[in-house]
């Protein structure tokens, strides 16, 4: 008789009305009764099993089910990536972001940030900036290569991108780097789009307007209420700085609304918040109800990042607030099982409930995860510095280099990078998650020598992934309409 062979294992998940099971090789899930969940977790990788067994247990349509969709299939084998196709990969599909870190100054010291002496490897702050020859060049070598990639994407856009440090401080620059490509690059791409991440304190009309007519979008860091934004977010002298930012965001809620009621052409801004152990969901949910316009430009709620950092062990731990932070999830999740949900709830809940959800599934959008939740360095993100050095990303830190504005991208940078990458995930061959995991060189980053896998993310890793499918499918028993915009 027949055999089916078990590349990978089941990972079996329960909701409160069911149970179902997750194949990473297909990324389907399909629901499980008692006899068919308690056959399929005594399953190991490897195990080979007799279509007669099925059968005579009972699980005929367990059987269909795994021939029909080809489950538990994939045997995952890492990519070994050479300088040809790095080159190849240039060539077919472009940069497609290039981000100017513009300075590394800033008028802010914000308890969390990445440049401050919490994180172990980053540079600190410095009163470098990029000056135009710099841009220039670095512009002419994006602009080049997308030249030729666009036999391959007629449709390819241009996207440019300034950070920081604290991008606004050398506005000079930013506006050198608008005219130039404008004037040299229009007539080649249709597409020219920019954008900025800012603390917003240095923002006044004419900037915003400037900005708004040249098609960027903009970024504004705001931690919520004035209590928790000035709790981290100071300026040097160590003063809150809730009262200017808010300013100036109505501010910009005022141009930009102008300029829709005009049909001027304008992209929407949006709003980016950052929380750590002390914050206080249900205050900033309350908030945000309040202020509706602020709240429907939330583009993305983030923790401080825990890696590499000794950021937490300064804070205390404070359980009291961990608590309520578990709370306003466990209500968050009950909410959004009523059909209403969508309608009712703040923008802010329903971007932390994707961000619990979705964002560690959110791998299911690649149809093979070859390169994990990784990229292609120095292509599909383009980074370079105040001194012309390239980097993979501007979250990375600078011992990774890939190449500078003289001589362009180091392919066989490039492709050491990756290969060191991927070594360092020997473990990860049996895993069953490995077709979402969504690890990158900047969690593994070490002072440039190689990468290094935590235990500690794998662990994590599994436990959220874990719950994560357990609430989106608990919710989805409830109300299966919910986010149809995300999932299709």
């Amino acid at each position: 008789s027949e055999m089916i062979k078990f590349l990978t294992e089941p990972l079996l998940f329960d909701t409160e009305k069911g149970n179902y099971c997750y194949d990473n090789s297909t990324r389907i899930v399909i629901p499980v009764n008692k006899s068919e969940k308690n056959f399929l977790s005594a399953i190991k990788i490897g195990d080979t099993i007799h279509e007669e067994d099925f059968k005579k247990n009972n699980l005929n349509e367990l059987l269909h089910k795994i021939v029909k969709y080809n489950l538990f299939q994939s045997d995952f084998q890492l990519p070994k990536i050479t300088e040809q196709f790095i080159k190849e990969k240039l060539l077919t599909e472009g940069i497609s972001h290039l981000c100017l870190i513009v300075t590394d100054a800033c008028n802010f010291r914000c308890k969390y940030c990445i440049y401050s002496d919490h994180y172990f490897y980053s540079k600190n702050f410095s009163n470098k900036r990029m000056d135009f020859q710099t841009a220039k060049s670095a512009i002419d070598y994006y602009m080049n290569v997308n030249i030729k990639s666009i036999q391959y994407n007629p449709n390819l856009s241009i996207s440019i991108g300034f950070y920081g440090g604290e991008p606004l401080i050398n506005w000079k620059l930013i506006k050198q780097v608008v005219e130039y490509t404008n004037d040299n690059y229009k007539k080649v791409f249709d597409n020219i789009f920019f954008s900025i991440t800012t603390n917003a304190y240095l923002l006044t009309e004419d900037k915003i307007n400037y900005m708004f007519d040249k098609n960027f979008s903009i970024s504004v860091s705001l931690d919520g209420d004035k209590e928790n934004h000035d709790r981290n977010r100071v300026t040097i002298n160590e003063k809150g700085t809730f009262d200017r930012v808010f300013k100036n965001l109505a501010l910009m809620d005022d141009i930009y609304r102008e300029k829709v009621r005009l049909n001027k052409p304008v992209l929407p801004y949006g709003i980016l918040i950052t929380y750590d152990n002390l914050t206080d969901f249900s205050k900033l949910d309350k908030y945000f109800m309040e202020h509706p316009e602020l709240d429907k430009r939330i583009q993305r709620v983030n923790r401080v990042s825990n890696i590499n950092t000794e950021y937490y062990k300064g804070v205390q731990l404070e359980q009291s607030y961990l608590e309520r932070r578990k709370d306003f999830i466990k209500g968050l999740i009950e909410r959004a099982k009523d059909k209403q949900f969508e309608k009712k709830a703040t923008n802010f809940s329903k971007t932390i409930l994707k961000s619990i959800i979705f964002d560690p599934m959110m791998n299911t959008a690649y149809s093979n995860n070859e390169l994990r939740g990784t990229c292609l360095p120095g292509i599909h993100k383009l980074a370079v510095d105040s001194d012309g050095n390239f980097h993979m990303c501007e979250k990375i830190n600078p011992h990774y280099p890939v190449g500078n504005i003289e001589t362009g991208l180091d392919p066989t940078k490039q492709a050491n990078y990756m290969n060191n990458f991927f070594s360092a995930l020997a473990g990860c061959k049996n895993c069953n998650l490995n077709n979402i995991c969504n690890l990158c060189y900047v969690i593994t980053e070490t002072d440039g020598q190689g990468f290094q896998l935590k235990d500690t993310f794998c662990k994590n890793f599994r436990e959220g992934i874990i719950n994560s499918f357990s609430t989106y499918y608990s919710i989805l028993e409830n109300n299966p309409g919910i986010f149809q915009e995300i999932r299709e």
